[in-house]
C-alpha cells in the first residue's frame, strides 16, 4: 500500500506546563532584580550572578520545550514506530510490527488529562521486545482503538479448509 506515515506528535498542554513554569521562574528572578534595584542593594557581582541565572533559566526553558516536542509516534501499514526524547543527546527508537502487538492499553490520570484528552500509551509486544510507552498521546483513546484494531486485523488467523470426509 506504501502510504505516508501518520505522524503523531505529544499533546501541547505538555508544552505549556513547560512554558509556564519557565517563564514564572524567570518572573521571579527579574523580580528579585527589580526589588534589589529599588532598595539600591545590586551590586555588579549579583546583577552579574542573576542575570546569568536569568539566561540560563530561559536556556533550559527553551532547550525543553524542544525536546518535548521531538518525540512522536509514527504508524506505518506495516509497523508502530517510537522515538522518545529525553534530552539533546539521548533518544529511544523502538519499531514493533502489527503482527507482535498484544495488547494497548491507556493510562490517565488528572482532570486536565480527562478534559484535554491526553494520556500515557502503553503498546505490549511479544516475545522479548520492551514494551512501548509515550506519554502525553493527545486523542489516547481514539488512538488506543486504531492500534489494537491493525494488531487485531495483522494477527488474524485464516481458518483452515475444511476437507469433507
Amino acid at each position: 500500500m506504501n502510504t505516508q506515515p501518520t505522524v503523531i506528535r505529544k499533546h501541547w498542554f505538555g508544552l505549556l506546563v513547560i512554558l509556564l513554569i519557565g517563564g514564572a521562574v524567570m518572573g521571579l528572578i527579574a523580580g528579585l532584580m527589580t526589588i534589589f534595584y529599588y532598595q539600591s542593594a545590586l551590586t555588579l557581582t549579583l546583577y552579574v550572578v542573576l542575570s546569568v541565572v536569568l539566561v540560563t533559566v530561559l536556556a533550559a526553558t527553551v532547550v525543553t520545550g524542544y525536546v518535548y516536542r521531538l518525540s512522536f509516534m509514527a504508524i506505518t501499514d506495516s509497523q508502530l514506530e517510537f522515538t522518545n526524547w529525553y534530552t539533546l543527546f539521548y533518544d529511544s527508537q523502538s519499531v514493533c510490527e502489527w503482527r507482535n502487538i498484544e495488547d494497548v492499553n491507556v493510562k490517565r490520570g488528572g482532570i486536565f488529562a480527562q478534559i484535554l484528552g491526553f494520556g500515557t500509551l502503553l503498546v505490549q509486544t511479544a516475545g522479548t521486545q520492551n514494551n512501548l510507552t509515550m506519554t502525553m498521546v493527545p486523542k489516547v483513546e481514539a488512538l488506543r482503538n486504531e492500534l489494537a484494531s491493525r494488531a487485531d486485523a495483522a494477527t488474524a488467523k485464516v481458518p483452515y479448509p475444511v476437507e469433507p470426509y
